[in-house]
């Protein structure tokens, strides 16, 4: 609603903009009820400079946030869901070199790129460092960096800066565990599973993105396999079962007699 009048004190105008949450409509319709105030109730040049700033944060706040949310899907450069191809394209654009390229599975693939593409929390630059890929079904399930330290000191390094990074923005990871030379931190994002592993023993780091939503189809049809929940053919469970053609009392007349209880 627009209110009008030269009565209107400007200390509400400034309390009506400052202090409550608007949209940009609301803010556009505070400038135009302001536009019929007089010079002498209101400094128009302060209020559009107040609402200018807010505008600002406001634009800048939903852009960041939409930017955030972009680059959790595609933490190391490559967006969850893309085809294996696609990968590739894109590994090749970059200037980077495939080193492996292998099927674990009938439904899984993985290719194993030299380096990254993304900025990272140390410097990559002489380190042994790989980008791994793995597609469930065609789509990109997961990302994660290996390094492969040449000594404890540099992999205490890697990790150390990692967990710094990732706690300054994600916080405290939702669970950790330590069993002999083998250390982890996990991170439960929206749509992402994160988990920072590190093997003292042999010097590794590996940092791990996983897209929930092709995880969580992955694990429905493996355990629906498990289960014996596919649709078995007709025929052949009729043959295992071994109940559908069998004659009336067939088993009363040819079971296997019981002598268990008879005596000696």
């Amino acid at each position: 609603m627009c209110l009008s009048g030269s009565g209107l004190n400007k200390h509400l105008i400034y309390h009506e903009v400052l202090i409550h949450s608007y949209t940009i409509f609301d803010l556009i319709t505070v400038v135009g009820c302001a536009k019929s105030i007089s010079w002498g109730d209101l400094d128009m040049n302060i209020l559009r400079r107040t609402v200018a700033l807010m505008l600002i944060l406001m634009v800048t706040v939903s852009f960041a946030g939409a930017q955030e949310e972009a680059a959790d899907l595609a933490p190391l450069g490559f967006q969850f869901g893309i085809s294996k191809k696609d990968a590739k394209k894109l590994i090749d654009s970059k200037g980077k070199r495939i080193v492996e390229d292998k099927v674990d599975s009938k439904k899984i693939r993985m290719i194993v790129m030299q380096g990254v593409i993304v900025d990272i929390p140390v410097n990559p630059k002489g380190l042994d460092v790989q980008t791994s890929l793995e597609f469930y079904n065609k789509k990109l399930l997961s990302t994660s960096l290996i390094f492969n330290a040449e000594d404890s000191p540099t992999e205490e390094w890697i990790e150390e800066a990692f967990s710094e990074y990732l706690n300054d923005r994600y916080g405290a990871p939702t669970e950790t565990d330590e069993m002999m030379y083998f250390k982890s931190w996990t991170w439960h994002l929206p749509k992402v599973k994160l988990v920072l592993h590190t093997n003292t023993k042999n010097n590794v780091v590996k940092v791990d993105y996983t897209y929930q939503p092709i995880n969580q189809a992955k694990f429905e049809k493996e355990l629906n396999q498990k289960r014996g929940d596919k649709a078995q053919d007709p025929a052949k469970q009729m043959f295992l079962d071994g109940d559908y053609s069998k004659p009336t009392n067939y088993d009363d007349r040819y079971r296997t007699p019981d002598y268990s209880s008879y005596e000696e």
